[in-house]
């Protein structure tokens, strides 16, 4: 159960690669939310539930590896950074560049952590894990939409 459960927390191990394991997290979500979007549905209402699905599981699933490993939030969890970085790439327009954008933009939160996101990664357990990802990828995609608006 625990391999399966590091499997999924660690998006197929992706989280075990050394270097910058959430970069990598957030990288391999760029295919699946784009071949998501064009081969099985461009329909945002299931997308948000299918995140929502993902974002509930990996609560659960990080809390349990988290306690497994002994490691209040451990590296090679990225579900969070899957979650996080599929909310900055919704709805945004089909261009490589609002794609580099919202990528760059869900790091650079992800990693600096203002205000409520750093509050929010102090919750316990699995919500700590996941939440900051959660609101990083919310301000990426604000700004984004922001800019999509105005352009």
């Amino acid at each position: 159960m625990n391999q399966l459960l590091r499997g999924f927390t660690s998006v197929g191990y992706v989280g075990l690669i050394p270097g910058a394991p959430g970069t990598y997290g957030s990288l391999v979500t760029l295919p699946i939310a784009y071949f998501w979007s064009t081969l099985v549905t461009d329909n945002l209402l299931v997308t948000i539930g299918l995140i929502l699905l993902i974002t509930l599981l990996g609560v659960f699933a990080s809390n349990k590896v988290a306690v497994h490993l002994g490691i209040e939030d451990p590296g090679e969890i990225v579900i969070d950074e899957l979650v996080g970085q599929w909310i900055a790439l919704l709805a945004i327009p089909a261009h490589w560049g609002f794609w580099l954008a919202a990528f760059v933009l869900f790091r650079v939160f992800d990693i600096w952590k203002p205000w409520l996101i750093d509050k929010s990664q102090h919750l316990p357990g699995g919500i700590g894990v996941m939440m900051d990802d959660v609101l990083a990828g919310l301000l990426a995609l604000a700004i984004i939409q922001g800019v999509a608006a105005i352009l």
